[in-house]
């Protein structure tokens, strides 16, 4: 299912991907979750992945604090602030991180994280790409840290097979919209 989901994101017509994307961001600015939120944990696309990038530049317009993952040692991720897109650099997977001298955003700060998936579940459950590092992370987060599953529409089904490990997202946003709203 993980690949069969990643090839046909990898064939999506890129004009197409970045049309959906534009909408899945701008569903997200609209809502007043991230209006309030002061502290975003975002990540950088990869492979025609939802981008992040008009949330990464809002958030900086608006004086919020934006920050990236970087690995930190095997299955470990840590939070830096960015903001300059251009001085992040890639990983030994191609993703773009924040450079390690970039000052680290502790993650009981975050009050909204976007994170990526190859699939979602309309309950939130998420399928990521079998490392268990946004597992990890996500586990990590306060209670009250908002977290919001960026995704096309063909990658949402009713119900995902989930282990005890997988932590799950509290919204889902698509082109078409946010599954569950932000209050």
């Amino acid at each position: 299912m993980r690949k069969q989901l990643v090839r046909q994101r990898l064939n999506l017509n890129p004009d197409l991907a970045q049309k959906w994307s534009e909408w899945a961001q701008k569903h997200l600015l609209g809502a007043l979750c991230f209006q309030q939120a002061q502290t975003i944990g975002l990540y950088a696309a990869f492979d025609h992945e939802v981008d992040t990038r008009l949330v990464f530049e809002r958030g900086l317009t608006d004086g919020k604090t934006v920050a990236f993952p970087r690995v930190a040692g095997v299955g470990a991720m840590v939070y830096l602030k960015e903001t300059n897109w251009q001085k992040m650099i890639a990983n030994e997977w191609g993703i773009l991180e924040p450079a390690a001298a970039s000052s680290e955003l502790p993650i009981a700060e975050l009050d909204l994280v976007v994170v990526p998936g190859v699939a979602f579940a309309k309950n939130g459950g998420r399928l990521g790409f079998g490392g268990g590092y946004y597992d990890r992370l996500l586990a990590k987060l306060k209670p009250d840290t908002l977290t919001v599953g960026f995704a096309y529409g063909f990658q949402v089904f009713e119900n995902l097979p989930l282990d005890e490990t997988d932590r799950k997202v509290k919204r889902i946003v698509t082109e078409q919209g946010f599954l569950k709203m932000c209050p």
